[in-house]
């Protein structure tokens, strides 16, 4: 009796459909690489990619750096092959999530596309977290929320503020013009200064530290007060008007990157007495013995 699963026929039926398979499988092989090929090469069409970020609704945030973090964002591939900046593809929810993360001052976001060339970053900033609170600090610690005034986000004071104790608000202390016979109604700085101010003391928050309050001396030198230790004392960060501050940032987040350094503010916060940047390229800073 003729064995079936060795007959000739069983071999070439079996050969033919070996053969069946192994064209399909180069079949589907080439069909995939051909639809990835062609999908990479649309998502890389200039056509379909973003070449603009505009921002609007910012006033104290510079707009360079939203659109910077943006592009950093869309630079590069998906698995080295699709463009991160198609605009069908784009990383929307990374791109709202960072920005946020990044720009503290940010309360509302929204990342949207405008045609196929475009991406629109719509924000709303936080307001009403300022309070121009005189010339100088009151000897008396009762006395630090009194006398205050609220300040909008481009500097000027438009209101009387109450009592406020604790560290509610940031507070500033500068002498204002000298033909101001009220702070009602006053630029306490010029806006593009205290835009420029401002970012600086967001930026030093995002590097660990609580800054508080700052006093602005007539002498230039600026002291930037950080919540207290457990020994109840403020430190501070020295800087002065003349400081490059995109410099003086640098030096410190340099400072602070490194692990010795960062680990002795933060395991001796407690006796800080003070960080000095006045110095180009140095970051001196002193505790309490």
């Amino acid at each position: 009796m003729r064995d079936l699963l060795t007959s000739p026929r069983m071999e070439d039926m079996k050969r033919k459909r070996n053969a069946y398979v192994l064209r399909l499988s180069i079949l589907i092989t080439i069909l995939v690489i051909s639809i990835i090929s062609a999908l990479a090469y649309f998502s890389n069409d200039r056509r379909m990619t973003v070449h603009t970020v505009e921002v609007k609704g910012t006033r104290i945030i510079n707009v360079s750096d939203i659109e910077q973090a943006v592009k950093e964002d869309l630079f590069g591939k998906y698995v080295y092959i699709f463009a991160r900046a198609n605009t069908l593809i784009y990383p929307h929810d990374k791109i709202q999530r960072e920005l946020v993360r990044d720009f503290p001052r940010i309360e509302t976001i929204n990342v949207s596309r405008v045609g196929w060339n475009k991406i629109r970053v719509s924000i709303t900033e936080r307001a009403g977290e300022f309070l121009y609170c005189g010339s100088q600090i009151p000897e008396q610690e009762n006395n630090k929320g009194e006398n205050c005034y609220f300040v909008n986000n481009e500097g000027y004071i438009f209101d009387k503020a109450p009592y406020f104790s604790g560290d509610i608000y940031f507070k500033y202390y500068l002498s204002l013009p000298n033909d101001a016979q009220t702070p009602l109604g006053v630029n306490m700085l010029a806006p593009d200064r205290f835009h420029e101010m401002t970012r600086f003391v967001d930026k030093i928050t995002l590097l660990g530290f609580k800054p508080v309050y700052i006093v602005m001396a007539n002498d230039g030198t600026n002291s930037l007060y950080l919540a207290r230790g457990l020994n109840n004392v403020n430190p501070k960060i020295i800087f002065k008007d003349d400081n490059d501050l995109s410099k003086i940032l640098e030096n410190i987040a340099t400072a602070m990157r490194k692990p010795e350094f960062a680990k002795e503010i933060n395991s001796k916060y407690d006796k800080l007495l003070y960080i000095d940047l006045r110095f180009n390229n140095k970051v001196l800073y002193k505790f309490n013995e």
